[in-house]
């Protein structure tokens, strides 16, 4: 079944046709192909770590949210992550069924220097993400080391950002699906734009600056709103703060970019 989505070979096409070395529809070869190949990756990577500018912070894809769970294994301290790993997006969260604190992050040189006063076992307090080693294929691989040494097996999950897979086969399709194609698209022109055509238009530049930042707002599904209203803990029935034994604590609204907090 057909995909409302475009392929590599797609992509590249688009490229090439813009910058007429084939004409419309028709696919480059030699040198034009490897040309519009470099200009397609790096469309994709500028996408894939977009800025939101509404927000003016780094905007995270929910399609690039891998999950990981992972069980110790007695007196092991050293795990190695998933071999696509970034970065990690969450703390660790152990298992429901354990009532057990949440791990806190450390560097490894305070992993190390914990180890070299005392080594012990028990319940892991803190964990600390370190490269492991760097492959010519895959690029650089990364450990996670905790201390104290866990003393059973204790299952804990996140969520990371893997490295996306490079495109090679033409029917090959990109990340995000059809809600993120059409800004790819764009982000690829605006890279031929800039690169190729020395600015002398800025037509796709613009465009893939738009469709990026509209695609921003249907993945973070972000609405603008004045107020998120009160927050409370304990007993919320009421705005009385004791109310049911309760005590309100702290109250925030979100004035357009801006949040403000006070504590009552």
């Amino acid at each position: 079944m057909a995909k409302m989505t475009l392929s590599y070979a797609d992509l590249y096409t688009r490229v090439s046709n813009f910058l007429a070395l084939t004409s419309n529809g028709v696919a480059p070869t030699g040198t034009n192909l490897t040309t519009c190949k470099d200009l397609v990756d790096r469309g994709i990577r500028q996408f894939i770590y977009p800025m939101d500018m509404k927000y003016q912070v780094p905007h995270e894809w929910s399609f690039l949210k891998q999950y990981w769970s992972f069980s110790t294994v007695n007196e092991q301290w050293k795990y190695s992550l998933p071999v696509d790993f970034s970065d990690l997006l969450t703390g660790f969260t152990h298992d429901n069924s354990q009532a057990l604190p949440t791990l806190k992050k450390v560097d490894g040189q305070q992993i190390k220097e914990m180890r070299s006063y005392t080594v012990t076992s028990g319940w892991p307090y803190f964990y600390a993400v370190v490269p492991q080693r760097y492959d010519i294929e895959i690029g650089t691989t990364y450990e996670l080391w905790l201390y104290p040494n866990p003393s059973q097996k204790f299952t804990f999950s996140t969520f990371y950002r893997p490295d996306p897979v490079k495109l090679a086969a033409t029917t090959d399709l990109m990340i995000g699906g059809i809600m993120a194609i059409e800004a790819i698209l764009e982000s690829c022109l605006a890279v031929a734009e800039t690169q190729e055509e020395d600015n002398t238009s800025t037509h796709h530049q613009t465009e893939a600056a738009r469709l990026i930042q509209t695609a921003i707002r249907f993945d973070s599904n972000k609405a603008d709103t004045e107020t998120i209203g009160n927050l409370y803990t304990g007993n919320t029935t009421g705005l009385d703060s004791n109310v049911g034994g309760g005590k309100c604590t702290r109250f925030a609204y979100v004035d357009q970019n801006d949040i403000y907090s006070q504590g009552s």
